[in-house]
């Protein structure tokens, strides 16, 4: 029996190893990465933003390239009311990614140092808000009154709450690249991104973006 235990514990150690082994290998990133970020973002869409700040942190540690760990980083920090911080992860995702994530770092960047409303302005006023959310999170409820409230207030823009996980709206979800929950999507009257960022806004924080936004 003791041969048997010893045998055993070898056999677990050997499958660590080799875990462990894959995991630091060639592809790490492709292979090791997605789990830890899909539990990190579900903390982030849970509104646990500390221990989803603290997630990100460890991943980015591990891969520091990662620009979507950066700009999830920025979130946490935009969340948790650490406006320093969060600009400094959006500037980082500004000055090292060329895609989707760059304007979206650029739109958080400008959130924060009060530039929303010029270049809103230059674009054109906003016409259509775009509510992305699932019938699974908490925030997307939470921010709803938030939102039916918009509609009463702001009479010249269009309000639209999207279940993202619907068949029918998968590819207007695709086409904003939404990748958590809820999701803010701003366009003007000739169909350009204005906003199109993920994070809860509630009460005057949302009426004062859309009002930054030329919304009337």
């Amino acid at each position: 029996m003791r041969k048997k235990a010893n045998w055993s514990a070898l056999v677990a150690s050997l499958l660590v190893a080799t875990t462990m082994a894959v995991a630091t290998g060639s592809g790490s990133q492709v292979c090791a990465a997605p789990d830890a970020f899909t539990q990190a973002k579900q903390k982030y869409t849970a509104k646990n933003y500390q221990g989803a700040l603290n997630e990100f942190k460890a991943l980015s540690a591990k891969y520091p390239t990662r620009a979507d760990f950066h700009y999830y980083l920025a979130l946490c920090n935009q969340c948790l009311s650490r406006t320093a911080e969060a600009k400094n992860e959006y500037k980082w995702v500004m000055d090292n990614d060329r895609g989707d994530l760059n304007r979206m770092a650029t739109a958080g960047y400008e959130q924060l140092s009060g530039g929303r409303a010029n270049s809103t302005a230059q674009a054109g006023s906003v016409k259509v808000v775009m509510d992305f959310y699932t019938t699974w999170c908490r925030p997307c409820k939470e921010m709803e009154p938030t939102f039916e409230a918009a509609k009463n207030k702001f009479r010249s823009v269009n309000f639209q709450r999207i279940d993202a996980e619907k068949p029918a709206n998968k590819a207007l979800a695709a086409q904003y690249k939404i990748q958590g929950y809820p999701t803010i999507v701003m366009l003007d009257g000739k169909g350009n991104v204005l906003f199109n960022q993920p994070g809860q806004l509630m009460g005057d924080d949302f009426f004062q973006l859309i009002e930054k936004a030329g919304g009337r």
